[in-house]
């Protein structure tokens, strides 16, 4: 009789070991992020271009075992992405002060961006350990990184700033939307993009190519860069740009026929 207590009692000991344990928080977080609808994005001096929200949502957990208080902290990041594949912080919106297990956050994405999502999860609870004593058990847990999503640069707006025309009046309404032919016209590029890259304006036409590099100064602040046109022949002169080899959307600028 004897032995059979001793097997009972060394069982409910191994019994009781595991579930001193249980209680320890084993964090775990999955994450997704999707593109939605367009949307307006502006920087400080008034230059907007068409972005696109985008929202990252995430499923965590502290683990089975944990209590319902362990969830203290959900980190949700959102990353550019360069091209040698660095990353670096892009803005998103504020979570609430109590992150649910179960959520999603909302961003806007500029023109140019290459980026992704990666969500943390901090979890603590008070656990009593094998000695039998109270102790604090943190622990974190990162997602996989979401999938990539690249929105491509935008040329926002292509106009004269300085031109001539030869023996005919042009409205005002088009003076910074219409060139004439064999006359220099000062032209400006206004890019969105996201970071310093490497660009190359480009302006074609009947009979003229225009493929320049702006000024390094020009690119350190998001506006307007200008270039001299000199369309040769009347008709449609289409204006685009490319952004580290990205090409931009065309714009279409008409040219008039040289009337002196």
């Amino acid at each position: 009789m004897r032995r059979v207590l001793a097997g009972v009692a060394v069982a409910a000991c191994l019994a009781l070991a595991p579930a001193a344990q249980a209680d320890h928080v084993a964090p775990s977080v999955s994450a997704t992020l999707t593109l939605g609808d367009a949307a307006r994005i502006c920087n400080a001096e008034g230059v907007c271009a068409r972005g696109r929200r985008a929202t990252v949502s995430w499923n965590a957990s502290c683990g089975p075992a944990a209590p319902p208080d362990a969830l203290k902290e959900i980190d949700v990041g959102i990353y550019g992405v360069r091209r040698n594949g660095s990353t670096f912080p892009y803005d998103g919106e504020a979570l609430d002060e109590e992150p649910p297990a179960v959520g999603s956050m909302g961003m806007t994405a500029g023109p140019g961006l290459r980026f992704l999502a990666q969500v943390e999860v901090r979890c603590s609870a008070t656990v009593v350990n094998a000695e039998g004593y109270e102790a604090e058990h943190a622990a974190t847990a990162g997602s996989e990184p979401t999938q990539h999503f690249f929105l491509r640069p935008q040329l926002v707006r292509a106009r004269t700033t300085r031109s001539g025309f030869c023996g005919v009046s042009v409205p005002r309404s088009k003076l910074d939307k219409w060139l004439q032919a064999k006359q220099y016209a000062e032209f400006a590029y206004t890019l969105a993009y996201s970071g310093l890259r490497q660009i190359k304006l480009y302006a074609r036409g009947d009979g003229y190519r225009l493929r320049s590099s702006p000024d390094r100064g020009m690119l350190r602040e998001l506006g307007e860069i200008g270039r001299w046109v000199n369309p040769r022949r009347a008709g449609t002169l289409k204006v685009w740009a490319t952004v580290a080899g990205h090409r931009t959307n065309t714009i279409e600028m008409r040219v008039l026929p040289k009337r002196c």
